[in-house]
């Protein structure tokens, strides 16, 4: 299993997202917008970042797994 196109997508993603979000500044500077970032855009970023660290850990963990699994002993 490759996880690499995946999390580049991903990564890529959540840059696209945060650009976007950086722009609407630009246009939309109030209480509204900055409550919307801390609540909702902030919280969702965090969690695609989560995400990003678990699909390096598994990354990591299946290398080892299938280096065991190809190579016994070794």
């Amino acid at each position: 299993m490759r996880f690499g196109t995946t999390r580049s997508q991903i990564y890529d993603a959540q840059k696209t997202a945060r650009a976007h979000w950086a722009a609407t500044e630009a246009d939309w500077d109030d209480a509204v917008r900055r409550d919307h970032g801390e609540k909702v855009f902030a919280e969702l970023d965090a969690a695609v970042s989560e995400v990003l660290r678990a699909v390096d850990l598994l990354t990591t963990l299946f290398v080892q797994v299938r280096g065991e699994c190809e190579y016994p002993g070794s």
